[in-house]
């Protein structure tokens, strides 16, 4: 690297495929640490790899990343990322786009989704007290149940966090205040992944879908 410009380095990896340009970073710790930043440069490099990655019958992912997520981190989680995030199990391709879960911001099985989210009946059951808007300082994912409807998933992780730092509030303006400014996050959050969360459903039942990537 020392015998490369800066500039001729990131102009090598702006022709490189996203799993050739993943694949660069794990050379080294100084490519890593170059790589892995969020400079506008070098977040440029990731979206033009990420663009001459793309599968010419059904590019994706087309859209930019969402404003919660780096280049890296949107790539990682499309395009290359093909295990559960919790048991590290390798999941198949024709499986992903079932197991990308954008609320959770995470990859995951059906065994782990099951074990690590709950659904608001046995919420109501384990925490009858817990105060009803404190739900919507979280997002949630929306499964359909055969005979039940639309079901809403919380991540287990992230419910005991927001319900102990709800309780932690001796105060009782600074923590309305902060459930106020959670449930905006959490809404803004829900209405950003939403067109993502399409971009997959399409590719998903694309009948050329198997093949992208």
């Amino acid at each position: 690297m020392e015998k490369i410009p800066p500039e001729i380095f990131l102009e090598i990896c702006i022709h490189l495929y996203v799993k050739d340009l993943y694949t660069l970073t794990l050379v080294c710790k100084l490519y890593r640490k170059i790589l892995w930043t969020k400079a506008i440069s070098i977040q440029k490099v990731w979206t033009c790899s990420r663009v001459l990655s793309f599968d010419p019958l059904l590019p994706y992912p087309s859209l930019p990343p969402s404003k919660f997520m780096s280049e890296q981190e949107y790539i990682w989680f499309t395009l290359l990322a093909d295990k559960c995030s919790i048991c590290k199990i390798k999941i198949e391709k024709k499986d992903l786009f079932g197991c990308r879960y954008w609320e959770f911001s995470r990859i995951c099985c059906k065994e782990c989704i099951k074990r690590k989210t709950v659904s608001i009946p046995f919420i109501k059951m384990a925490m009858p007290n817990l105060p009803k808007d404190l739900l919507e300082c979280l997002p949630c994912h929306k499964r359909h149940v055969f005979n039940v409807g639309d079901e809403k998933l919380y991540w287990t992780d992230d419910l005991q966090s927001i319900v102990a730092k709800y309780y932690s509030f001796e105060n009782e303006q600074e923590r309305d205040i902060w459930v106020k400014e959670k449930k905006k996050e959490a809404n803004e959050f829900m209405d950003e992944i939403h067109k993502y969360k399409w971009q997959d459903e399409y590719v998903y039942f694309f009948p050329y879908a198997l093949n992208v990537n």
